[in-house]
């Protein structure tokens, strides 16, 4: 069950990526936002209590959420954005 809850966050954080990405295309300034690390403490806690030996794809449900990624690329955007307001 705890698997199937890191899946659908994972459904729904994609879901409110589409839904901005298709407002934003319409002009419309509503933001859905996405709630990443809830679908890694989700999917090492579901590997930590499945009992049998295939754990490691459980870590795969993690990988597929865009809000885990986009938590690599924070420092990359906010080094960028100093970089920018200390020019101008």
């Amino acid at each position: 069950m705890v698997g199937i809850l890191a899946i659908y966050i994972v459904a729904m954080n994609w879901g409110c990526i589409i839904v901005s990405l298709n407002n934003k295309k319409k002009g419309i300034d509503r933001h859905h936002s996405t709630v990443p690390l809830i679908s890694l403490l989700l999917s090492a806690l579901a590997a930590l209590i499945y009992p049998y030996d295939h754990k490691k794809w459980f870590l795969l449900i993690a990988l597929c959420d865009l809000s885990n990624w986009s938590l690599l690329c924070l420092p990359i955007i906010f080094i960028k954005y100093k970089l920018g307001s200390k020019s101008k």
